[in-house]
C-alpha cells in the first residue's frame, strides 16, 4: 500500500516556506530557477496505528535537522518522540524547499510542521467532540488518546478517530501552538533519533549508494582552473583491467569500469591535450586585485553625515582587513549516482539542495521535472559547498551514455580543488569616537570576491549606536569559483567590525567588554555580551593585558552571540584553551543540538582564524589535501561552554552559525591583549610574528 492510499489524517500545506527571507539576496540571486509550484504538499500523515510521518525537503548534513523536527511534532501532537518518522530530502515525497542553508530549518520549516501538527492535534479534538458528544473546548488530547478534562475515564483513542478514514486538512495558522511551559519533549535533552544509524554505521551517505548494474566513473579533470580540452588520446586506457568504457559528452570525458580502483589507474594513462587560458594571478595578489577590480557596490546601511561625524570626532582611526579563500572541507567529498529508467531519472546525490538539482538535471536534458527524482541520503558536512553540485550531472550525463547506472565520486584532492571557496575579502574600516569611548563615526568598506555583491553584504551592518554611518559592501574579480560557505560573508565582515572595536579600546586605554556595553542599547546583545562575559570570570581592564583574553559579539540569520576567549602560546603555536559562548536563538527546541551547533561552530571558526587559507599558484591550486590545508583536529579542540539564554517566547531563529561569526574577532583580539601585536589578516597563525 502506499503511503498516498494509506487511511489515516493527511496534513496538506503551500511548498516553498523553507526558503530565506532575503529574496532579493544571495539565495535568490544564485538558484532563481528553483522556484515551487503552486500545488499543496503533504506536511504530515497520522496512520490509525498512531505511527506519523512528518516530510520536508531539508537535507540533513550532521546538524540534527531530523531529530529537531521529531521533537516539534511530537510535542504538538501529545506523542512519544519514538513514534515520529521524518521524511527528508527525496523530491518525489518532500514539500518543494530552497536548500538547506542560512540556518533556516527550525525557524520556518520547524515552524510548518508545529502549525501542521497542531492542526492535526485541533482535527482529532474536533472528531473526538463528535465521538464523545462534548465540547471541542472540554477535551484535553495526550499519550495518544482525546479525553474529557473532567473526566479522564471518558475517552477515545487517536486509532479509533482515524480507523478507515482518509482525511485531509489544510494547515491552519489559527491553531494554538503549545506554549512553553506545556512543553513535554522540545526544550528537553533527547538523544538524536538517528544516533544508533550513525554510529552502527547503518546511515547511508552519498559515497555508500550501489544500484546494481552499476560503473564506477573517474573523469578527466583540467590541470589548472582554466585550462580547456584540446584532445585525447583514450587507446590505452580502454585495454585497460575492468574498463567498460570511455565515454565522452562533449567536454566531459571519463572511463566507466567495475571499480574505483580500476577506473583510477586507467584514468592516469589517458592523454590528454590541454590549452591554457592566459596568465592566472596567485593568492599573493588577492589584495591588490579585491582593490583594484572592486565595483557592483551596494550601501548596506547608512545614517547622519560621516563626514560631520568625522570633523566632530576627538580622534579617528583607520584599519585595513585581509580574508583569505578557505575551503568547506567537508568530511565527505561529493558523489552522485544516476540511474535512467526510460525517460525517468533518479540520482542519489549529497546535496544541499534537491531540487535545485532537479531543476538542473530537467533544464539540461530538456524534460520535465516530474521525470527527475533526486534523493539526498545523509550529508557528511556541508557548510554550504553542496549547494554547488557539479558530480550529480556528471553522473546523469555519463549514465545517458553508458546506457547504464554511474557513480560519480570525488576523491580528497577533487574536492578541494574543484568545488567552491569561501571568498577573500578585503575590508577597509574608519571610525571616529571621543574619548569617553561614544563613537560617533563609522565607515565600512567591503570588497568580496565574487561576482555579485549580495555575496558579502552579510553581517556587514554594525549593531552598535553611531549616529554617521557609512557601509558598503563591493563585488571583486575572483579567479577561483567562489561559494558559499557557513554564514557566508558574516563571519569574514564580523571580524573586521570587532577587531577594529577592540582597537579602539586599545587606543582609549578601556576595557573592550565596558567599550562594547557604551555603544550597545540592543538589549539582546547586552544580555549575550553580559552572560558570556561573566560566565567566563571577565577581568575588566585595557588590553594588552597579558591575560590572553578577547571577546567579541555577532549577529546571524537572526540570532545573537557573544563569545570569549583564553589563548595561550606553545611556543610559536596558539592554543586555544578555553570558550564562552552565549547563543540567543529565540525558542530553543533541541538544547543538545543547538550547543552541539554552537560548539561545531567555535571550532570550525578556530581553524578559520588560524590555520586556513587556499594558496594557488597559475591556476593550480596548493593545498588541495590534509596535508598541506590544516583544520583543527581534536588536540586542538578547547574546553567550550555554551550558554542559551534566548527567550522561549521568542521564534526560533538559527543556531547553526552564530556563534561562528564573532569567533576569528575574539582570538585575534585575545592574541592582541597577549602579546600586545595587532594582526589584521588572516590566518592568524601564518602572520604571527
Amino acid at each position: 500500500m502506499s503511503e498516498a492510499s494509506e487511511p489515516g489524517l493527511r496534513i496538506v500545506g503551500q511548498a516553498g516556506v523553507g526558503f530565506p527571507a532575503q529574496r532579493g539576496g544571495y539565495a535568490s540571486a544564485a538558484f532563481a530557477n528553483t522556484q515551487p509550484g503552486d500545488g499543496k504538499a503533504t506536511w504530515l500523515l497520522v496512520r490509525p496505528s498512531l505511527q506519523v510521518t512528518a516530510y520536508a525537503g531539508k537535507v540533513e548534513l550532521g546538524q540534527g535537522v531530523r531529530s529537531g523536527f521529531a521533537m516539534e511534532v511530537a510535542d504538538e501532537l501529545r506523542l512519544p518522540l519514538a513514534m515520529v518518522q521524518v521524511v527528508l530530502s527525496d523530491t518525489d515525497l518532500v514539500p518543494w524547499d530552497m536548500g538547506t542553508f542560512g540556518s533556516q530549518s527550525t525557524a520556518r520549516v520547524g515552524l510548518q510542521l508545529r502549525k501542521a501538527a497542531a492542526t492535526a492535534r485541533q482535527t482529532l479534538l474536533d472528531l473526538a467532540a463528535s465521538r464523545l458528544d462534548l465540547p471541542t473546548s472540554e477535551l484535553v488530547a495526550g499519550e495518544g488518546r482525546v479525553a474529557s478534562r473532567r473526566d479522564p475515564g471518558r475517552s477515545v483513542g487517536y486509532g479509533d478517530l482515524l480507523e478507515g478514514q482518509h482525511l485531509s486538512r489544510e494547515i491552519s495558522d489559527d491553531a494554538p501552538l503549545t506554549t512553553a511551559d506545556e512543553f513535554t519533549v522540545m526544550g528537553r535533552p533527547a538523544q538524536r533519533v538517528d544516533a544508533v544509524a550513525r554510529v552502527t554505521g547503518r546511515a547511508l551517505y552519498s559515497q555508500d549508494i550501489s544500484v546494481p548494474g552499476m560503473v564506477f566513473a573517474r573523469v578527466l579533470r583540467p590541470p589548472s582552473f582554466r585550462a580547456k580540452l584540446v584532445d585525447v588520446d583514450d587507446s590505452v586506457a580502454r585495454m585497460m583491467p575492468g574498463v567498460v568504457q570511455v565515454a565522452r559528452d562533449d567536454d566531459l570525458v571519463a572511463v566507466l569500469a567495475e571499480s574505483d580502483e580500476q577506473a583510477e589507474a586507467a584514468a592516469r594513462v589517458l592523454r590528454a591535450r590541454w590549452e591554457e587560458q592566459g596568465d592566472q594571478p596567485s593568492h599573493q595578489d588577492m589584495p591588490d586585485l579585491l582593490l583594484r577590480t572592486s565595483q557592483d557596490g551596494v550601501t548596506t546601511q547608512t545614517a547622519g553625515s560621516l563626514e560631520a561625524g568625522l570633523r566632530e570626532a576627538e580622534k579617528v582611526h583607520e584599519a585595513t582587513y585581509y580574508i583569505p579563500y578557505i575551503s568547506n572541507a567537508p568530511m565527505e567529498p561529493k558523489a552522485a549516482v544516476a540511474l535512467w529508467e526510460g525517460d525517468h531519472l533518479t540520482l542519489w546525490a549529497g546535496t544541499q539542495r534537491p531540487f535545485g538539482v532537479r531543476a538542473e538535471l530537467a533544464q539540461h536534458f530538456g524534460m520535465e521535472e516530474s521525470r527527475v527524482r533526486v534523493i539526498a541520503p545523509e550529508v557528511g558536512g556541508g557548510f554550504g559547498s553542496k549547494s554547488y553540485y557539479p558530480v550529480a550531472l556528471e553522473a546523469a550525463r555519463l549514465a545517458k551514455v553508458a546506457g547504464r547506472p554511474v557513480r560519480v565520486a570525488y576523491t580528497r584532492t577533487e574536492e578541494m580543488v574543484w568545488s567552491t571557496f569561501r571568498p577573500a575579502a578585503l575590508i577597509q574600516v574608519r571610525s571616529g569616537f571621543n574619548a569617553d569611548g561614544k563613537i560617533v563615526a563609522w565607515e565600512f568598506k567591503a570588497h568580496h570576491a565574487g561576482p555579485r555583491a549580495q555575496v558579502g553584504r552579510r553581517g556587514s551592518e554594525t549593531p552598535y549606536d553611531i549616529a554617521n554611518v557609512s557601509v558598503t559592501v563591493a563585488a571583486s574579480a575572483s579567479p577561483l569559483r567562489s561559494g558559499s560557505y557557513r554564514s557566508l560573508g558574516g563571519a569574514v565582515n564580523h571580524f573586521a567590525r570587532e577587531s577594529h572595536i577592540d582597537e579602539i579600546a586599545a587606543i582609549l586605554g578601556m576595557d573592550p567588554v565596558e567599550l562594547r556595553l557604551r555603544n550597545l542599547s540592543n538589549p539582546r546583545f547586552r544580555r549575550v555580551l553580559t552572560t558570556a562575559a561573566e560566565r567566563f570570570g571577565w577581568t575588566r581592564g585595557a588590553a594588552p593585558s597579558g591575560q590572553g583574553i578577547g571577546v567579541a559579539i555577532g549577529l546571524d540569520v537572526g540570532s545573537y552571540a557573544a563569545t570569549c576567549f583564553k589563548i595561550d602560546l606553545q611556543g610559536s603555536e596558539v592554543r586555544v584553551e578555553r570558550v564562552v559562548a552565549a547563543l540567543d536563538c529565540g525558542l530553543v527546541v533541541n538544547p543538545d543540538g543547538a550547543r552541539n551547533q554552537v560548539e561545531g561552530s567555535i571550532v570550525m571558526g578556530m581553524g578559520t582564524a588560524l590555520y586556513e587559507a587556499i594558496d594557488f599558484q597559475a591556476g593550480v591550486l596548493m593545498t588541495s589535501s590534509f596535508a598541506r590545508y590544516r583544520v583543527p583536529r581534536i588536540n586542538n579542540a578547547p574546553a567550550i561552554e555554551v550558554e542559551l539564554v534566548g527567550d522561549p517566547e521568542t521564534p526560533s531563529t538559527g543556531a547553526g552559525e552564530p556563534a561562528m561569526v564573532p569567533a576569528a574577532a575574539a582570538i585575534a583580539n585575545a592574541l592582541f591583549d597577549l602579546k600586545g601585536e595587532r594582526l589584521r589578516n588572516l590566518p592568524l597563525q601564518r602572520h604571527l610574528g
